[in-house]
This record gives structure tokens, sequence and C-alpha cells, in this order.
């Protein structure tokens, strides 16, 4: 039983082309209802059973309906079914309905051309009938027929709104989820970048105290590389958290306020950076402190990789514009590391708030501008909230 449902159940999907089931079954059952209705009409049949032969091509046409996925036999079949029963005339005729409904079909289903065809076909067997004296009222049913066409031709114009909005939304998905992988592998270099670019400090400077000899400068170097490694494990595995669930918790993000705990950190490392600060970092939007924190840490974790010198000079202004300025020693002629995607990702950010990051050597200097309004705009401070 289960098998034949679904089986009749497929075999309307498939007669209707992209509509609802139950729109190719109400169809059908309108239209054996009218055929069922205008023989009846008939009875009796006398020879040479006009009515009987229509009805039999209208029920091959149905049939017909469920195989065929062109309307267009189906409809020539209807004009042949309602001109055979028109031979058998008789008042209040419901047999020109049935020709009504398989216009509206081939209008809701078939192309504009084809199913102005249908159109002009229909027209003619009314027109005929009623020129022959075979039909009375002429003029409804060809009010009925057009007001068919147009209503299947206005399900049609739906249906095609309704798959550009499907493929719409199917692109923006897909942008929305590439966005997301972009987001997610900045995060994650971000986090392990600057992990690793304390972590090779601390394991230098343990290396060469225990060189010289200072073991308590060594255990030190390597404490803060133990610690360091512990926090970017629980980063990673918060990151891992929030993918696995449904976005419901917010992940903490950094801002303006801790850059100067960064700063520390990596001077502890051993890093020289100096610092000129000014305006009040406090009343810095979160989602632009969150990217001053970010472009900070991805700056100085490339002087650690890439700087002849492991020296930078910080310039960090709050006034009417947010602007971080990031320098450090470059040797003339020396390629900066390009395999990474950390400039990309400082310029992914800056755009999203609205500001810009300009990334470029100046004399014998690497120098990282960033420079962004004031206020954030309500779709970049959305974006900003989900990073973690």
């Amino acid at each position: 039983m289960r098998s034949s449902i679904r089986w009749i159940r497929s075999r309307l999907e498939l007669a209707g082309e992209g509509y609802p089931p139950l729109f190719t079954a109400v169809t059908l059952l309108g239209s054996f209802t009218i055929i069922i209705g205008a023989t009846a009409q008939r009875v009796p049949i006398d020879p040479p059973w006009w009515a009987l032969m229509g009805a039999g091509v209208a029920l091959i046409s149905l049939l017909l309906d469920l195989w065929l996925q062109s309307k267009l036999p189906c409809n020539i079949l209807a004009a042949v079914s309602t001109g055979l029963m028109l031979m058998d005339p008789v008042s209040l005729d419901i047999a020109p309905l049935f020709l009504a409904l398989t216009t509206a079909i081939a209008a809701a289903m078939e192309s504009l051309r084809a199913s102005v065809a249908v159109l002009a076909l229909s027209i003619t067997v009314i027109v005929i009938a009623g020129v022959t004296d075979h039909l009375q009222s002429p003029a409804a049913y060809l009010l009925a027929i057009l007001c068919g066409w147009l209503v299947g031709y206005m399900m049609l114009y739906q249906k095609l709104l309704s798959e550009n909005e499907v493929r719409a939304q199917r692109v923006r998905a897909d942008r929305a989820a590439g966005d997301e992988r972009r987001r997610i592998a900045r995060e994650v270099h971000d986090v392990i970048a600057h992990s690793l670019s304390i972590t090779m400090l601390n394991v230098t400077g343990a290396r060469r105290a225990l060189q010289d000899g200072d073991r308590a400068d060594a255990l030190e170097a390597l404490e803060d590389a133990e610690r360091l490694g512990r926090q970017a494990m629980t980063e990673i595995r918060f990151i891992v958290k929030v993918l696995g669930t449904d976005g419901a918790e917010a992940a903490p993000t950094p801002g303006a306020c801790d850059v100067e705990h960064l700063i520390d950190e990596y001077r502890k490392a051993g890093l020289t950076v100096s610092v000129d600060r000014s305006g009040d970092l406090t009343t810095v939007p979160g989602p632009i402190g969150s990217a001053l924190y970010r472009i900070t840490q991805e700056s100085l974790a490339n002087v650690v990789k890439h700087a002849s010198t492991p020296s930078a000079s910080i310039t960090l202004r709050a006034d009417d514009q947010v602007s971080l300025c990031v320098r450090n020693p470059y040797a003339p002629g020396a390629r900066p590391g390009t395999d990474g995607s950390g400039i990309e990702g400082m310029k992914q950010r800056a755009r999203l708030l609205g500001g810009e990051v300009d990334v470029r050597p100046d004399a014998d200097e690497w120098v990282v501008r960033a420079v962004f309004p004031t206020a954030a705009s309500p779709e970049s401070a959305a974006v900003e909230r989900t990073a973690v």
C-alpha cells in the first residue's frame, strides 16, 4: 500500500514539473469530474456516440498527462475531446470547461509561445462550435478560456519568481558560508600565530639563558611558553566548541584596552616594543577595539617571524578617528613572508568596519597602518560580535 502511494506521489511530482503534487492531483481530479459531468449531460447517448468517443480521448489525455513532460499532446487531445463532445450539443454545456482547465495548465507549465498556441487552438474550437450552432453563448466560454490562461500564466510567473528567490538565497548562503570560513581561518590564524610567536621568543630566550648558565631565567621563559601554549589550546578548544553549537554562546573578544597587555607579553618574551599612545582607549567601540588588538597581534607576530631585529614601535591614536601604526626594522631588498593569510586577514577586518589597512616598506622600516572611523556600522558590529 505504501509503495503504491509513493509511486502515485512520484508520478504526480513528475507531472507537476516543480509544482506541488497537490496541484497536479487537483487539476486531474477537476478534469476527470468535468469529463464525467459532460458525458452525463448527454445521457442517453445515441449513435454515433460522439460523447463516448470524446470521453475516451479525454481519459487518454489524462493518462498521458502523468507520463509526458510536455503538456502539448494532452492539450491537443483535450481540444479533440471537447470538439467530439460538442458534436452532441446540450444546454448549459460544461464540456468547454475542460478546454479552459487544460488551457490554464498549459499556461502554467509551458513556455509563453506554446501556451499562446494552446490558447489559440482552444479559442478556435469554441468559435467553430459557436458558428455551427453546436454551442450556446460561446462568448461566455471564450471568457472562461481567457481567464484560465491568465490564471495559469500568473501561476507560472509566481513559480519563476520563487525559483529565482531560491537561487538568490542559495547564492547568499554560499557567500555567507565563504565569509564564515574566512573569518574562522582568520581567527585560528591569529590565535596560533600569536601564541607560537611568543613561544618561539620564550624558547629562544630559554636556550640563551641556559647557554649563559642562568637557569632561573630559562625556567621563567619556559613557564611563559608553557602558559601561552595552554592558553592557545584553550582558545582553539573554544573555537571548536562554538563551531559545534548553535552559536548562542557569545565568545569573549579582546578590545583596545587589551593591546597594552598584548605588548607586555611580547616584551616579556624578549621583543623590544616602544609605544606612543594618545586618547582614551575606553571610548573605542568594541568591534574596532577587537580589530586593533588583532592587527597589533598579527603585526608583532610578523616582527618575530620576519624582522632582522626583534624590535618594533607602535603609535596608537584615539580621537576623531582611531589609527594604529606599527613599525619595525626592514632590510631593503628583503622579501617579507607571503605564504600566510595574515596581511589579507588584517585588510578584511578593516573593510568590515569601514576602515583600511596599508602594509608596505618605508625606507628601512616595514610599516603597518590601520585607520578606522570613530563609530562602527551596525552591520560590521554584528559581524565582529560573532568573532572568537
